[in-house]
């Protein structure tokens, strides 16, 4: 459907923050059968992720003050694009989340993250695509204050699309592994 011209009013909730749900979803687009589509002008996708028969999406426990969807303009005059990205703090430094980091580098993916809203299901942002993924830039803190890692994903190159709506369902999960469990050792 292409876009309507339509005058917008200050509705009600204005700039409030919204709050996201703890867990990131990061689909491998290697294990993507099928994306949703997308026209110009309605950020509404239309149809749900399939994974090929076996593959399951990752959920990251991430702080939900620290997930921070994005969009920055790139590009010279008639030629201006949108690179979406993602931001987030897990805390700590488990195996696991280092073996996650150290698997995911370079590994394209595309990201989920729900919003409370209000509503049973919520908001769903999908950013990234199959064609135009996200890359991992991971960053380690350990000091006085804690430990964390942060996840800065974001797109190669700009797109004419802003992060998206996704009202198909979650893909399945791979296993939540137990504290101090390395996961992922032979498996990516």
């Amino acid at each position: 459907m292409a876009y309507t011209k339509v005058s917008i009013p200050r509705f009600e909730a204005g700039g409030a923050p919204t709050v996201k749900k703890a867990t990131v979803v990061l689909v491998d687009i290697n294990d993507i059968d099928a994306e949703p589509t997308r026209t110009l002008g309605n950020t509404q996708v239309v149809g749900a992720l399939t994974l090929k028969t076996g593959a399951k999406a990752v959920g990251i426990y991430a702080t939900p003050s620290s997930i921070v969807p994005t969009e920055e303009q790139s590009g010279e005059v008639d030629s201006k694009g949108i690179i979406q990205g993602l931001e987030y703090v897990h805390p700590g430094n488990s195996i696991a989340i280092a073996n996650h980091t150290e698997a995911f580098l370079n590994r394209p993916v595309i990201a989920l993250v729900r919003e409370c809203s209000g509503s049973a299901s919520g908001k769903c942002l999908i950013i990234g695509s199959m064609c135009n993924p996200l890359y991992m830039s991971p960053e380690y803190t350990n000091s006085k204050d804690g430990s964390s890692r942060k996840f800065v994903w974001k797109q190669d190159q700009p797109s004419k699309f802003v992060i998206g709506t996704y009202t198909g369902a979650i893909p399945a999960l791979a296993n939540e592994v137990s504290e101090g469990s390395g996961s992922g050792e032979g498996s990516a």
